[in-house]
């Protein structure tokens, strides 16, 4: 099986850095990065799996366990908002993580305090401006997506409440309730919330995964042909 950009990233540090100090440094926020994109696999598959039978209302009658199939759609809420924080704040630690190693492998004239991933884009365009994961992060973060995403992650860190908007539907053959879909506003910071961007929570967020996933594997892969480009000198002159 042909090796990763993580595995081949490692083994490119760890052939050519004989400072053991650096090296266990750097394969902490290394694995720190790998052990960050768990809890956002995991919250993505807990919301793709959200039905309204998971917080039916129970109630006893005659002595019988009776499951009255109208949901409690305020807890409904709070549960998906709390997935949604889940997978928000998982998916920015990730990059902020990977700011750290970008730090380490890369040398700069001046750090700032607080490194992330913003931070850190903007060192490299001061000190390596013509390196491949420059150019790479400047196009990547002034996309949309990223954005929107910040905004999103930005809300659920400081008001906990980014507000999908519950729709549920009968089954005209089964008479089943079921979950018609999760909106997300198109911007939480806009009260009332208002839903004209036709975003939706289980796609958005499997489409957080796939971005995050993909900026950290690309990410990898420019670091490495930097390396390579200054004659596998780490950290990066």
């Amino acid at each position: 099986m042909a090796a990763t950009n993580r595995e081949r990233l490692q083994a490119v540090v760890q052939r050519n850095v004989t400072d053991q100090g650096f090296t266990q440094e750097f394969c902490h926020f290394h694995l720190s990065v790998a052990q960050k994109l768990w809890p956002v696999d995991y919250f993505n598959g807990q919301i793709a799996k959200l039905k309204p039978e998971m917080l039916y209302k129970q109630r006893t009658q005659d002595d019988k366990l009776v499951v009255d199939q109208y949901p409690d759609t305020e807890e409904f809420g709070l549960y998906a908002n709390l997935l949604l924080d889940g997978i928000l704040m998982n998916a920015m630690s990730t990059l902020d993580t990977l700011a750290h190693e970008i730090r380490m492998l890369y040398r700069f004239n001046q750090v700032p305090h607080n490194i992330y991933i913003s931070t850190i884009k903007d060192c490299l365009t001061r000190d390596h401006a013509h390196c491949a994961l420059t150019v790479y992060l400047a196009s990547e973060l002034a996309k949309p997506w990223f954005d929107t995403f910040a905004t999103y992650r930005h809300c659920t860190t400081h008001e906990s409440l980014v507000g999908p908007n519950i729709r549920f539907e009968i089954s005209a053959i089964t008479k089943d309730l079921q979950l018609a879909s999760l909106p997300l506003p198109g911007n939480p910071r806009c009260r009332p919330f208002t839903y004209k961007r036709g975003r939706e929570l289980k796609s958005y967020c499997n489409r957080i995964r796939k971005d995050i996933t993909l900026l950290v594997r690309h990410a990898y892969y420019c670091i490495i042909n930097d390396i390579k480009r200054v004659h596998n000198a780490v950290p990066i002159p």
